[in-house]
């Protein structure tokens, strides 16, 4: 799942304990909410995803989309991400729906009437290079902070996984 990483060009990147983030990113990573709503109240901005890449497939997942949230009007990214969704969690008309949209995929759920729970697995720092520093709009060298987490539905199944990256807290 951590393979976004190398997509972007950050190869190595060291696992953390939630009590070796920095506060500011702590806060936006360690919680069960959604990360749309958690982004949205911290940046008092609207969030809309600028959708890099999605594949509806089979096997693994049902869809990877990866994309880039931004805070609108400024368009300041304040998360990369790539989100892969459980083959038979959603149907496909509803896959389809959430391919490729401009809606972070947290609310395009909340919007069709889908109750989840996030559940971080794991936290990471990461040093920006290349596309990473490209697509969070900071300077080669910026340590990025940034979690993997599980996206459970109302009765505990898995819905999706997500790597989340944050560029700035």
């Amino acid at each position: 799942m951590l393979a976004v990483l190398a997509d972007y060009g950050a190869f190595a990147h060291d696992l953390v304990p939630a009590s070796a983030l920095p506060d500011a990113f702590r806060a936006l990573l360690d919680h069960g909410k959604s990360m749309t709503a958690v982004l949205t109240d911290h940046w008092r901005a609207e969030i809309v995803a600028e959708v890099a890449c999605h594949t509806l497939a089979g096997g693994t997942a049902a869809l990877v989309r990866r994309v880039v949230l931004m805070t609108e009007p400024a368009r300041l990214p304040v998360e990369i991400a790539e989100i892969r969704v459980e083959p038979g969690a959603f149907d496909g008309a509803l896959l389809r729906r959430l391919a490729g949209t401009s809606v972070p995929f947290g609310r395009s759920l909340q919007r069709e009437g889908i109750a989840f729970a996030t559940e971080p697995v794991a936290f990471f720092k990461v040093t920006a290079a290349g596309s990473l520093a490209e697509a969070g709009r900071v300077e080669e060298g910026t340590v990025l902070f940034g979690r993997k987490a599980r996206l459970l539905g109302r009765d505990g199944r898995l819905l999706a996984e997500t790597v989340e990256i944050l560029p700035r807290a």
